[in-house]
């Protein structure tokens, strides 16, 4: 570009360029100035974007995490109710007249049923599927891949169906490409793709199995995926930094 510039001046100075033409250049070499401009301000957006996207992701897992013990609070509260309530009504009938146990009767000190064994085992734990998913999440965010891809898996394999499926399975190609097992993060982005299809997901998978096609040294494929990302979903985060990663691959 700075050649151009260099000759384009030297050959005006030279009386070989008219004015117009030279006008031309200097407007080309602005537009083509802008546009690198545009592009470089594009990607920074694409990182900030994609900087909050995983914001919200945490906030989310937080949120869910939180739903959870509220949950579990409010079950632990409903059967102490529960055991309370006929208690309650066995002392209630006792304190009355002719009730079936009395004061002077010393069966009514005995303790209704089997009497409770002090450091006893305790009820095993439920895993929902909220709680699987944010410890196969927190394992990804620990940089555990392998850990995560079973939790992830796990949840799927326990709680088909459930709304964190489309996130879960996003979340174990996530992983596998970040152990660069480019083909199993492919096929795992497909079936986000296949499966999903509504999911909010979709957008980053496909532009991440773009990606992976392009790791794995199937540039047509790639760029097959990431076009078919700006024409489906073309405001999207996903399709600006699918531009960027195009102009790459050409």
């Amino acid at each position: 570009m700075r050649l151009t510039l260099i000759l384009s001046l030297g050959l005006l100075l030279a009386g070989c360029v008219p004015t117009a033409d030279f006008r031309d250049l200097r407007d080309e070499v602005h537009k083509l100035k802008e546009d690198q401009d545009q592009a470089a301000k594009q990607a920074d957006v694409a990182k900030k974007l994609e900087a909050l996207e995983a914001k919200i992701d945490s906030l989310r897992i937080t949120q869910q995490g939180f739903d959870q013990k509220l949950g579990e609070l409010l079950r632990q509260a409903e059967e102490t109710t529960r055991r309370q309530e006929p208690a309650r009504g066995r002392e209630e009938e006792s304190a009355k007249p002719g009730g079936r146990t009395s004061a002077s009767d010393p069966k009514a000190d005995a303790p209704a049923g089997p009497p409770l064994q002090a450091g006893g085992p305790e009820p095993p734990v439920v895993l929902t599927p909220t709680a699987l998913y944010n410890q196969a999440y927190n394992d990804y965010l620990k940089g555990n891949y392998d850990l995560a891809v079973s939790g992830f898996g796990e949840l799927l394999k326990k709680f088909p169906g459930v709304s964190q499926s489309a996130h879960a399975q996003y979340w174990i190609g996530r992983s596998y490409y970040s152990k660069k097992d480019y083909r199993q993060a492919r096929e795992s982005y497909e079936r986000v793709i296949a499966d999903y299809p509504k999911s909010d997901k979709v957008p980053a998978a496909l532009f991440e199995l773009g990606v992976a096609h392009a790791e794995l040294g199937d540039v047509a494929k790639a760029q097959e995926r990431l076009q078919q990302v700006i024409d489906t979903y073309p405001q999207s985060n996903e399709a600006s930094r699918a531009r960027l990663k195009l102009a790459d691959l050409k």
